[in-house]
Protein backbone atom coordinates (compact mmCIF):
# COMPACT_ATOMS: atom_id res chain seq x y z
CA UNK A 1 0.00 0.00 0.00
CA UNK A 2 0.81 3.69 -0.36
CA UNK A 3 0.06 4.77 3.29
CA UNK A 4 2.29 7.06 4.77
CA UNK A 5 3.56 4.35 7.77
CA UNK A 6 4.15 1.96 4.84
CA UNK A 7 6.26 3.83 3.07
CA UNK A 8 8.57 5.16 6.44
CA UNK A 9 8.89 1.78 7.11
CA UNK A 10 10.20 0.46 4.16
CA UNK A 11 12.30 3.51 3.84
CA UNK A 12 13.66 2.17 7.65
CA UNK A 13 14.47 -1.12 6.82
CA UNK A 14 16.43 0.02 3.56
CA UNK A 15 18.59 2.01 5.30
CA UNK A 16 19.11 -0.02 8.86
CA UNK A 17 18.61 -3.41 8.02
CA UNK A 18 17.68 -5.70 11.67
CA UNK A 19 19.34 -8.42 10.21
CA UNK A 20 22.76 -6.93 9.71
CA UNK A 21 22.33 -5.41 12.86
CA UNK A 22 21.98 -8.54 14.55
CA UNK A 23 25.10 -9.91 13.78
CA UNK A 24 26.78 -7.93 15.79
CA UNK A 25 23.99 -6.96 18.36
CA UNK A 26 20.77 -7.13 19.56
CA UNK A 27 18.38 -4.80 20.83
CA UNK A 28 15.54 -4.79 23.58
CA UNK A 29 12.59 -2.30 24.16
CA UNK A 30 10.96 -1.10 27.39
CA UNK A 31 8.18 0.36 27.12
CA UNK A 32 7.79 3.40 29.35
CA UNK A 33 4.54 5.67 28.91
CA UNK A 34 1.75 5.58 26.40
CA UNK A 35 -0.30 8.43 26.29
CA UNK A 36 -3.80 8.53 24.16
CA UNK A 37 -3.75 12.27 22.43
CA UNK A 38 -6.88 11.81 20.43
CA UNK A 39 -8.88 8.69 19.53
CA UNK A 40 -6.27 7.78 17.05
CA UNK A 41 -3.20 9.23 17.88
CA UNK A 42 -0.88 8.46 20.45
CA UNK A 43 2.40 9.27 22.18
CA UNK A 44 4.78 6.29 22.99
CA UNK A 45 8.16 6.93 24.97
CA UNK A 46 10.13 3.63 24.96
CA UNK A 47 14.14 3.07 25.79
CA UNK A 48 16.67 0.36 23.74
CA UNK A 49 19.01 -1.49 25.21
CA UNK A 50 21.28 -2.34 23.06
CA UNK A 51 23.35 -5.24 24.11
CA UNK A 52 26.70 -7.12 21.69
CA UNK A 53 26.76 -11.03 20.70
CA UNK A 54 28.27 -11.65 24.52
CA UNK A 55 24.95 -10.00 26.32
CA UNK A 56 26.89 -6.54 27.47
CA UNK A 57 25.10 -3.87 27.05
CA UNK A 58 26.64 -1.43 24.51
CA UNK A 59 24.26 1.72 24.87
CA UNK A 60 21.08 2.60 26.04
CA UNK A 61 18.64 5.39 23.94
CA UNK A 62 15.40 6.60 24.77
CA UNK A 63 12.75 8.16 21.82
CA UNK A 64 9.59 9.28 22.08
CA UNK A 65 6.95 8.76 19.20
CA UNK A 66 3.73 9.99 17.97
CA UNK A 67 1.45 6.89 16.09
CA UNK A 68 -2.18 7.53 14.57
CA UNK A 69 -4.24 4.51 14.04
CA UNK A 70 -7.47 3.05 12.82
CA UNK A 71 -9.26 0.58 13.70
CA UNK A 72 -11.23 -1.39 10.69
CA UNK A 73 -12.90 -4.70 11.36
CA UNK A 74 -11.82 -7.93 9.52
CA UNK A 75 -14.39 -8.87 7.40
CA UNK A 76 -13.02 -12.92 6.64
CA UNK A 77 -11.79 -15.41 8.45
CA UNK A 78 -8.08 -14.34 6.82
CA UNK A 79 -8.19 -11.05 8.14
CA UNK A 80 -9.09 -12.21 11.28
CA UNK A 81 -6.38 -14.88 11.36
CA UNK A 82 -3.83 -11.76 10.64
CA UNK A 83 -5.02 -8.93 12.89
CA UNK A 84 -8.23 -10.02 15.16
CA UNK A 85 -8.63 -6.73 16.17
CA UNK A 86 -8.11 -5.06 12.67
CA UNK A 87 -6.05 -2.40 14.25
CA UNK A 88 -3.79 -0.54 11.55
CA UNK A 89 -0.93 1.66 12.20
CA UNK A 90 -1.44 4.70 9.34
CA UNK A 91 1.26 7.23 10.39
CA UNK A 92 3.76 7.53 12.50
CA UNK A 93 7.27 9.55 13.31
CA UNK A 94 9.98 9.64 16.54
CA UNK A 95 12.91 11.34 17.97
CA UNK A 96 15.60 10.23 20.25
CA UNK A 97 15.45 11.86 23.44
CA UNK A 98 18.84 13.85 24.88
Amino acid sequence: TSDPATEKVNAWFRSSSPFDKARNATVAIEVNNIVALSNQSYQIDWTEFERDRKGKETATRRFRGIATVTLTPPQDEASIRLNPIGLYLRDFDWTAQL
